[in-house]
């Protein structure tokens, strides 16, 4: 929780120091110089690294902080003197052994006897002027009349850390005029470790892993506080009201603490971990969270409420005004920390303004708890808070090491800050965790990894991993160590067994005995062969993310027409029905599982078409979402065709406005791949298409109760364009999946070649502009059966040499038969018999014979 007093504040981590990632695997700095104190080290970085990674913890980087340290001293302040033109300077003479030289200086912070980094001319430092910091090269320099040799640096002129605001301070044992690299250099090891891995999220973690793989014993700091007063149970009291949330919840009382900075020794091992220290109470916090693992949080125990903490979710309503300054409204999916009157934290993730510890606090109530890591994730996830502390909660914590970082805070809160530590501990722990035993028979290890392992071996590596093992008459009996959530069941332990002896001691063995059957998928097959035919059609496949957003839903238009075929349509591809709204969702952009294909489609096309100006043709072939009652959501499969505005013409240069016969003939050639006959376009209105520009694809006569809906196509009407930002005009198209596969894995018969010539002869008309173009082909193959083999539109005629409301069409007409070749008199009867067909069904005009 917490942030200016607590591990796991947002304002204690520096956020550009890497030393975790806000998405993805976290990322854990690990100091060489601070991971000595807890075991030996006697092998290279680079081997220790590679060793790791080969086990499983994966070290990203490996760099020393050395590397931007050279020709920077330690010096010793041994005068000072104002500056005779300017106020805010000083003269500062530095010792630096074997000379002295005289620097300006605007520090505050310096004295007489300070030990300091000295950075001569010549030397490269970070410029902390510059956005963002850079290296620069140390140039002479007179600063109001006055020559400096050199400079007194900071730790961000160093590359040591954030703070720029005065020099940094060395212990005063540092000998003088020696190399600052050697002083302050250290090897950081990154470690990017997997969610499962939170016991190395501590340093202790890692030691305990370099103890088995190299051997050697860990030592864990096991210093106790001197306790005085009152009992802590007496002053404060602990309740937990769902111990599911909270399994366990300690307090501990520090009176009489001086609120003060931290020595350098652990404000320089923060700054290797990429913490920023504040003050002596905030840094131990931070400074145990990393050593343990457990996150930590101190109250100013003067601002809780009758002595009480309780444990709850939130109160619908609630308001925390928490340490950054917002006020937070909550509710009962957030868990909180709470006195007797009110909330005072969000329980592992932020503390609140008013019970933080300030430089008038001299008693604090440290808290240790163990939280639920489903909730902490939620809460910083709806409240944007992502912290070290709630990372560390939301992989497992042990409850043990609430009660073991508490006690090691309170000594060192004793000795930094010179607090005195109450006796005992306000714990309340309502279901203490039972002892786990993993029964592992060696067989296992042979199924698992190919090899033999022995009873003693198996001992010996497990017992490197703080397990406790007994042998029985074919297996072992491991007891995983507290600090070891991930060790549940026996695969985990021969995982480990592996980790340790090495994966390259496992043989390279073929599979033996006969692979399993394959059994073929039909629906996986059809969606590949659906798949495929729009690749072969020249789109272009996109696969958009199945969570949306409410308001991205919205900007679809939808709803019932009164067309009962248009509104078939709708409820099968488009279902305005109340979307699955997800628990923890990753954003409010990703609050819903989708109910269309339609919104995101119309973003590829819109973002697509930023970055070029023609042929954008994409499909998606996706689920809907649907809920049902008691059961799992039914998984609707729809595929979506996108077209943009233009496309390429006949030259390179040339660009041609996109209109609805190439969506539709983009269609129709993969109907024609898939081996689908018979279908149709037919009319229809739907909201999200322009009127008069949008068709219902059949299967099947629309007036056949056995027709087949396959889905629409049409122009995107302008107010969907408008709601979903896209400029330029775009077409779409909505396909059953379901019905698609159906037809596609239909056995097809071969027709043979014509034997004999075709004959094409075009038909030109002009007609009323409502009648579909569809409607006249279907009239034009019935009237001319059976010499009429096919009928395409190949162009659409609006202008001003046709009547106002009128359109001419053109048809290329197919003639063949069977049996003989036609003759032009045959062609001519038949194409006779079609034009008295237009004039009789649609009133048109024959261009050539009726008009000129």
């Amino acid at each position: 929780m917490g942030s200016r007093t607590s591990a796991s504040s947002t304002g204690t981590i520096c956020g550009s120091c890497g030393s975790s990632r806000e998405r993805g695997n976290p990322v854990m700095r690990v100091s060489l110089k601070w991971l000595r104190e807890y075991i030996d080290v006697a092998v290279p970085a680079s081997d220790l690294a590679e060793r790791l990674t080969l086990a499983g913890v994966a070290v990203e980087r490996l760099h020393t902080t050395a590397e931007n340290l050279n020709g920077v001293v330690v010096g010793k302040i041994s005068a000072l003197a104002r500056h005779p033109n300017a106020d805010r300077l000083q003269l500062a003479t530095v010792d630096l052994g074997a000379e002295s030289v005289t620097v300006v200086t605007g520090a505050p912070n310096i004295e007489i006897g300070n030990h300091v980094p000295y950075a001569s001319v010549g030397t490269e430092l970070w410029d902390t002027h510059q956005a963002p910091p850079r290296r620069s090269v140390l140039k002479p320099s007179k600063i109001r009349g006055i020559e400096s040799l050199g400079m007194v640096c900071s730790a961000a002129e160093l590359g040591l850390g954030d703070d720029h605001s005065g020099i940094l301070i060395l212990p005063y044992d540092t000998p003088v005029g020696a190399a600052l690299a050697d002083v302050l250099g250290d090897t950081i090891l990154e470690l990017e470790l997997t969610p499962n891995r939170s016991d190395c999220l501590s340093m202790l973690g890692v030691a305990r892993e370099i103890g088995a793989l190299y051997g050697g014993a860990v030592r864990v700091p096991v210093e106790r506080a001197h306790e005085t007063g009152a009992p802590a149970a007496e002053r404060v009291h602990v309740s937990i009201a769902d111990s599911d949330l909270c399994r366990r919840y300690t307090a501990t009382v520090i009176d009489d603490v001086r609120i003060g900075p931290s020595p350098a020794w652990m404000r320089e091992r923060l700054e290797a971990a990429g913490v920023r220290p504040i003050n002596n109470v905030v840094d131990i916090t931070n400074y145990v969270m990393i050593e343990f693992g457990q996150p930590l949080h101190a109250f100013d125990l003067a601002t809780i409420e009758a002595g009480e903490i309780i444990v709850r979710p939130a109160r619908d309503g609630e308001t925390l005004r928490t340490l950054d300054g917002v006020d937070r409204v909550l509710d009962s999916n957030v868990l909180v920390i709470a006195d007797a009157t009110r909330p005072v934290a969000l329980a592992g993730v932020m503390g609140g303004e008013a019970t933080e510890v300030s430089g008038r606090t001299t008693t604090i109530l440290l808290e240790s708890a163990n939280f639920d890591p489903r909730s902490i994730r939620r809460t910083a996830r709806r409240f944007q808070l992502p912290s070290e502390a709630s990372r560390r909660f939301e992989r497992g914590i042990p409850t043990v090491m609430a009660e073991t970082a508490a006690r090691r805070a309170a000594w060192l809160m004793q000795t930094i800050a010179g607090g005195r530590v109450a006796p005992g501990i306000a714990d309340c722990y309502p279901t203490p965790d039972l002892a786990r035993t993993i029964v592992v028979p060696l067989s296992e290890f042979r199924r698992l990894l190919g090899i033999d392992i022995g009873v003693d071996e198996a001992a010996d590596v497990l017992g490197r991993l703080g397990c406790e093992v007994s042998a029985l008459d074919s297996s072992v009996r491991v007891a995983p160590p507290e600090h070891r959530l991930d060790i549940a069941i026996p695969a985990d332990v021969v995982e480990e067994v592996a980790r340790v002896i090495g994966f390259d001691r496992l043989p390279a063995t073929l599979p033996s005995g006969s692979p399993p059957p394959i059994e073929e998928d039909a629906r996986r097959i059809g969606e590949e062969c659906i798949r495929d035919a729009f690749a072969r059609n020249g789109a272009m496949e996109i696969v958009s993310y199945s969570m949306t957003s409410d308001g991205a839903r919205d900007r679809v238009p939808s709803g019932p027409t009164g067309d009962p075929l248009a509104d078939a349509i709708s409820a099968r591809l488009m279902p305005d029905v109340e979307p699955i709204r997800l628990v923890n969702p990753l954003s409010a952009e990703m609050a819903i599982l989708r109910t269309e294909l339609v919104s995101q489609m119309l973003a590829a096309i819109r973002d697509n078409a930023r970055w070029t100006d023609r042929d954008i043709v994409l499909f998606e072939m996706g689920r809907l979402y649907l809920g049902r009652a008691d059961d799992l959501p039914e998984e609707r499969r729809v595929a979506c065709v996108g077209m943009g505005a233009f496309r390429s013409g006949d030259s390179w240069a040339d660009r041609v406005a996109v209109d609805f016969r190439d969506i539709k003939g983009l269609l129709e050639g993969v109907f024609a791949t898939l081996g689908i006959t018979d279908i149709q376009f037919t009319a229809v209105t739907l909201p999200l298409f322009r009127r008069g520009h949008a068709a219902a694809i059949l299967r099947g006569d629309q007036r056949d109760p056995q027709r087949v809906i396959l889905g629409t196509v049409g122009r995107v009407s302008a107010e969907a364009r408008r709601a979903n930002a896209l400029d330029e005009s775009a077409y779409l198209a909505l396909l059953d999946i379901e019905h698609l596969i159906d037809l596609t894995g239909r056995t097809r018969p071969i027709v043979p070649l014509k034997r004999f010539p075709a004959i094409r002869q075009d038909l030109s008309i002009e007609l009323d502009a409502a009648v579909a173009a569809e409607d006249v082909r279907r009239a034009i193959v019935r009237a001319g059966r059976p010499l009429i083999g096919d009928a395409r539109l190949f162009d659409v005629y609006v202008g001003d040499r046709v009547a106002t409301g009128r359109r001419g069409l053109t048809y290329r007409i197919t003639y063949t038969a069977d049996d003989r070749t036609l003759t032009d008199a045959d062609v001519a009867a038949t194409h006779r018999k079609v034009e008295d067909a237009m004039r009789g069904q649609f009133g048109a005009s024959v261009r050539g014979r009726d008009t000129t």
